[in-house]
């Protein structure tokens, strides 16, 4: 490893990087495509080098920021930054592409936390807050519209928003592994052209869940029909983070059972796809998803279907 050839890329991914997040920070609409590429830097230079570099690209990258961008761009640059190295890190020792993706989406998830701690505390901004307001607004605002009273009590709008804060460790998490799982989808086409080495995904068709998710899925079911979960308890916290997440986890299950069907009837690939899509709207078609992740698990219909002649 030469010491040129490392500062020379590191200046190379430093000037992309300040591009990529002046793009993110002052360009309308076309930020959402700077965002998506934001960590491409990091993840294509800490693939290559060793952490010490990699950690050096890091500070010079936060210091950046805070001239081009401001206070508000440092944690952008920390968020992609911290997550573009572990993911390069992973990528350099050569892991299964499924463990690179996991450990981008936890460490996104933690830049996640650690933004709202500091948005609260600090800054005192709420999530919480801004989506409550937003919410009452289009309430009213539908209700001018339609010329009539609002479609919900007042009561009924507070449960709602009492709901969505109790769920927020759920959203968090689910934010973080959509955001990576589309990062990671535009930028591994572009990694492997710059001459990274990634290992290839394990096919979705093959990607099968702990059954141990079944378990504790009905372990809560059964938790609730002993003891009701009352809104402002914390029993009631748990168990609708919990059970958002397991739900999220037999789904997943039931549209990797849905590829594998695919593919064992050699449908055509565009199907399964368009399920999937289908699916996040269209509320029932996502329910019996669900269903077939449980019985998947629950009676492993993949084995079944391989032992019929």
């Amino acid at each position: 490893m030469r010491k040129t050839n490392v500062i020379t890329e590191g200046a190379m991914m430093l000037a992309i990087f300040t591009v990529l997040l002046m793009i993110s920070v002052y360009v309308p609409i076309v930020s959402i495509a700077g965002a998506l590429f934001l960590l491409l830097p990091f993840l294509v230079y800490s693939s290559k080098y060793p952490a010490g570099p990699s950690i050096g690209l890091l500070a010079a990258a936060l210091l950046i920021s805070f001239i081009a961008g401001g206070l508000v761009a440092v944690p952008l640059a920390l968020m992609y930054g911290t997550t573009g190295l572990v993911m390069g890190a992973f990528i350099r020792k050569q892991s299964d592409s499924w463990i690179v993706y996991m450990a981008g989406s936890l460490v996104f998830l933690v830049n996640i936390v650690l933004d709202y701690i500091i948005g609260v505390t600090l800054l005192d901004i709420s999530f919480l807050d801004v989506f409550a307001e937003a919410f009452k607004q289009s309430m009213a605002d539908t209700s001018e519209m339609l010329g009539q009273e609002a479609p919900y009590t007042e009561s009924e709008v507070n449960a709602v928003i009492q709901y969505i804060g109790a769920l927020l460790p759920a959203i968090f998490v689910l934010t973080a592994f959509v955001a990576m799982l589309l990062i990671t989808a535009v930028n591994y086409p572009v990694i492997k052209r710059l001459g990274v080495k990634v290992k290839p995904f394990t096919p979705v068709r093959n990607v099968r869940l702990p059954r141990a998710i079944l378990w504790y899925y009905l372990i809560f079911m059964v938790g609730a029909l002993i003891v009701q979960p009352e809104a402002g308890t914390a029993w009631y916290d748990m168990y609708v983070n919990v059970m958002f997440i397991l739900q999220a986890c037999l789904y997943i299950q039931g549209i990797t059972f849905i590829f594998f069907l695919a593919h064992s009837k050699k449908w055509p690939k565009a199907i399964p796809v368009i399920i999937t899509v289908l699916s996040i709207p269209i509320f029932p078609l996502l329910y019996l998803i669900r269903l077939l992740g449980i019985i998947d698990l629950g009676f492993d219909l993949r084995q079944r279907m391989q032992k019929k002649p």
